[in-house]
C-alpha cells in the first residue's frame, strides 16, 4: 500500500458473523467447539489442513491479534496480499472494481496531480454511465443524473490506492431497485439470489462485459457496430477515454473482484488491459453517435400544463406544457417529460409566471412537438 497501515488495528473493524459468512461460501467447514464465542473453521484439501479461529466477542483481550491471525491464513491460502482480503471483509456485501492506470511517468505509487483527478472523476462517471445504460437507457445521457444512480454512487467508496502503477479500488455495495420501495441497501445477509439479480451487480458485470466488447470491436475493426450498440451510450465511451488513455505508453487495466458470497450472474471476464492505442478508435464511435443524434434544440417560453402524479412521495417524473414563439411569430407549445427535482422547479415557475428553458431533442408527429434528453432551467 502507499502508507503504512496498522492491519491488526483494522481487524477492530471486523464483523465477526460477516467474516464467518465468508469462510462459509469459500469452503471452509465449521468444526464443532463447545465454546458460543469462539468458531473453528477448518480446511481440508489434499495434504493440505489449516484451521481458523474466529472470536465472536471484541471484548477478548487478544481479540486483533486472533482475528489477524485469521486474516493472514485467509490471504496466504488464497494468494492474495492481505491488504486485499482486508479490503473485502471490510467491505462484505460488495464487488469491487480496480482500476490501474500504467505509464512511464508513475513511480512507486505516485501520480501528477491532474492524471490522478481525471482518474477518479472518470471512474465515477464511467459507474454512473453504465448504471444510466441500465435504468434508462439512451444513446446520450443529457441532464441531472437520475436520482436511483445518484444513491447508488453516494454509496460507492474509494478504498485506498495500491502500488504497481496506479490502482484505485472502487467498492460497489449491493443495493437493488424495486417498485415498492425504491432503492434500497443489501447486506452480507441478503439473499444470494437478491444480491445476484441487485442493481450493483448489473452495473459491475455490465461495466465489465461492455470493456470486453468494446475492445474486441476495435480489435476486429467493426466501429460501427460500436456505434448502433444500443446497451452503450456515448457518456459510457467518453469516461472510457476520460481514464488517461490518450497519452503514448499508456496502459488502463480493468480487474472485477466479485463478492464470493455472490456467485451468480458475473461477468466471464475478470481482467480487461485497453492501451492508448484505443483512444482514437473510441473517439470515433463518440464521434458517430453524436452525429446520429438530432440537433439539439433550445426553447424558452412559459409553462401552461402541468401534469404528475398526485402522490408528491410517489412522483419521480412530470410533465410540462411549454408555449413559446417559433418560426414566423407563431406561437407553439411542446411538452416533455422532467425529472422530479425539476419537475418542482417548473411548478414554482408557473406559480410565479417565469420563463423557464428547456434545451433538448425536438420531434414532431402529427403536428405535435415533444423534447427528449432535456436540461431544465428557470430564468431570472
Amino acid at each position: 500500500m502507499i502508507y503504512s497501515v496498522d492491519f491488526m488495528s483494522m481487524t477492530e473493524k471486523l464483523n465477526p458473523l460477516a467474516v464467518c459468512r465468508y469462510l462459509d461460501e469459500t469452503g471452509w467447514s465449521l468444526f464443532p467447539y463447545k465454546r458460543e464465542n469462539v468458531k473453528i473453521y477448518q480446511l481440508a484439501e489434499g495434504d493440505m489442513f489449516e484451521q481458523i479461529m474466529v472470536p465472536m466477542d471484541k471484548g477478548f483481550r487478544d481479540y486483533r491479534q486472533i482475528m489477524y491471525d485469521a486474516v493472514q491464513t485467509i490471504a496466504r491460502i488464497e494468494k492474495r496480499p492481505v491488504e486485499q482480503v482486508m479490503l473485502y471483509l471490510l467491505n462484505p456485501s460488495t464487488d469491487i472494481l480496480k482500476i490501474r492506470l500504467d505509464r512511464d511517468n508513475i513511480e512507486s505509487g505516485n501520480i501528477l496531480l491532474d492524471d490522478a483527478i481525471n482518474l477518479y472523476e472518470n471512474a465515477k462517471k464511467l459507474l454512473a454511465a453504465t448504471a444510466l445504460d441500465i435504468v434508462n437507457p439512451k444513446k446520450i445521457h443529457y441532464g441531472r443524473i437520475d436520482e436511483s444512480v445518484q444513491k447508488f454512487l453516494s454509496q460507492c467508496k474509494f478504498g485506498q490506492t495500491e502500488i504497481g502503477s496506479y490502482v484505485v479500488s472502487v467498492v460497489c455495495p449491493f443495493a437493488e431497485l424495486s417498485e415498492a420501495e425504491g432503492y434500497r441497501q443489501l447486506s452480507i445477509f441478503s439473499e444470494e439470489e437478491q444480491c445476484a439479480n441487485s442493481l450493483t451487480r448489473q452495473v459491475t458485470n455490465r461495466l465489465m462485459s461492455n470493456i470486453a466488447l468494446v475492445k474486441r470491436h476495435i480489435d476486429e475493426g467493426n466501429l460501427e457496430s460500436l456505434a448502433e450498440e444500443e446497451e452503450i451510450s456515448s457518456n459510457f465511451y467518453e469516461a472510457l477515454n476520460g481514464l488517461n488513455s490518450q497519452s503514448e505508453n499508456t496502459e488502463v487495466e480493468f480487474t472485477a473482484i466479485w463478492s464470493p458470497v455472490v456467485k451468480k450472474n458475473r461477468c466471464s471476464y475478470d481482467q480487461i488491459k485497453i492501451s492508448n492505442d484505443y483512444y482514437q478508435p473510441i473517439s470515433t464511435v463518440i464521434n458517430r453517435i453524436k452525429k446520429y443524434t438530432n440537433a439539439r434544440t433550445e426553447i424558452v417560453g412559459k409553462i401552461r400544463q402541468l401534469s404528475a402524479v398526485p402522490a408528491v412521495d410517489k412522483r419521480k417524473t412530470g410533465v410540462v406544457t411549454v408555449v413559446y414563439v417559433g418560426d414566423n411569430n407563431r406561437v407553439k407549445s411542446v411538452t416533455a417529460t422532467l425529472e422530479r427535482e425539476d419537475y418542482e422547479n417548473a411548478v414554482e415557475a408557473h406559480k410565479n409566471g417565469r420563463v423557464v428553458k428547456l434545451i433538448g431533442d425536438l420531434t414532431r408527429t402529427k403536428n405535435k412537438e415533444r423534447m427528449e434528453n432535456i436540461i431544465f432551467s428557470v430564468l431570472d
